[in-house]
């Protein structure tokens, strides 16, 4: 039975006891499953460079392996060790992240090999919440791929994941509902000149 982690809101921040961080962290290096909330949708957290935690993954959202899942990271000085920096591609992010957008790049030989495309490129994102800021730092890249099922809605609450997703997760964080309740707009950085993959939700206050 999925084991749930329920972390308490303190304004900008979340309080989280030490115990349930160190189970979150043994979870994941362990080749485990953690849903965690972002400022989009909830998220689900495996271990990228982990080819059966990546698989496990894939096969509790029921998702084609030829659909590629994005990671998330610290910070945006992580960006460029997994994904090659263009001038766009800097300028874009130093503008954008932390946000709700995910960007393609063409991926470094450090990339986790298990969530690279067949051509070459990886989907990275910041999220602008501090939930999956605390999982980053704790234990470093996580899957960043929405927790529910393909094909069905990307949950905006723990309980929508559960619903979907059920026992296929090791442990649940449940944080509230998510704030922007949509997905990230994806944009493909690879290329000579921005292109969006997927339009999503908006930044808050624009």
């Amino acid at each position: 039975m999925a084991l749930t982690v329920v972390a308490h809101s303190l304004g900008t921040k979340y309080a989280i006891d030490a115990a349930a961080v160190a189970r979150l962290r043994d979870t994941l290096a362990s080749g485990g499953l953690v849903v965690y909330p972002t400022d989009t949708v909830y998220g689900l957290a495996a271990d990228p460079f982990q080819e059966a935690a990546v698989a496990r993954a894939y096969l509790a959202k029921e998702r084609p392996r030829d659909a590629p899942i994005s990671i998330a990271i610290a910070s945006p000085a992580e960006l460029f060790r997994f994904g090659t920096a263009t001038p766009t591609a800097e300028a874009f992010c130093r503008k954008n992240l932390p946000g709700p957008f995910t960007v393609v790049l063409r991926a470094t030989s450090d990339a986790p090999r298990p969530v690279v495309s067949r051509e070459g490129r990886i989907a990275l994102r910041i999220p602008d919440h501090p939930i999956p800021r605390l999982l980053t730092k704790a234990f470093g890249p996580i899957t960043a791929t929405s927790a529910n099922v393909h094909g069905r809605p990307s949950p905006a609450t723990c309980t929508e994941a559960q619903d979907q997703l059920g026992d296929r997760v090791d442990v649940y964080v449940d944080g509230g509902p998510t704030p922007l309740r949509g997905e990230s707009t994806v944009v493909d950085l690879s290329g000579p000149r921005p292109k969006i993959l997927r339009q999503g939700v908006f930044p808050s206050g624009s």
